[in-house]
């Protein structure tokens, strides 16, 4: 399990959600928010559990992709806070915000915090049909 925000990216922040002297991003947040998933999948499992190299990377980019997510939830506001908003600003603002946000989840589905490859619950719910379907012929 790795801590790798802490504080060489972010000065004067701890990996350490209770020593932090500043509010955390929210990809500073996503990310604690992982280790912590992963330290309960790995305590419930009874073995340890680490993010492999491609999962750490993904992560990062969730990471960047939530911090984005704010900045342009701020922008969005900003603009419709305005006296006279513009409607195609606001407009483009609220896609833009809608695709990253589906990014984050996009780009978390692919984390593992198990034992195994990652399995889509979507083709799990598929193959359980199929198989009960089976069973209830034979």
């Amino acid at each position: 399990m790795s801590t790798d925000w802490g504080t060489s990216a972010c000065p004067g922040l701890s990996p350490y959600p209770h020593t932090m002297t500043k509010t955390p991003t929210a990809g500073q947040q996503l990310r604690a928010d992982m280790d912590a998933a992963l330290a309960r999948a790995s305590r419930d499992l009874g073995q340890p559990l680490e993010f492999s190299e491609v999962e750490r990377h993904t992560l990062a980019r969730a990471a960047a992709a939530a911090d984005r997510c704010d900045e342009l939830r701020r922008l969005w506001e900003a603009e419709l806070s305005r006296p006279q908003p513009r409607a195609t600003s606001a407009a483009n603002l609220a896609a833009e915000l809608r695709l990253t946000e589906k990014a984050v989840v996009d780009l978390l589905a692919r984390v593992n915090l198990g034992v195994g490859p990652a399995k889509s619950e979507r083709h799990q719910r598929a193959a359980h049909a199929r198989w009960h379907t089976l069973q209830a012929r034979a």
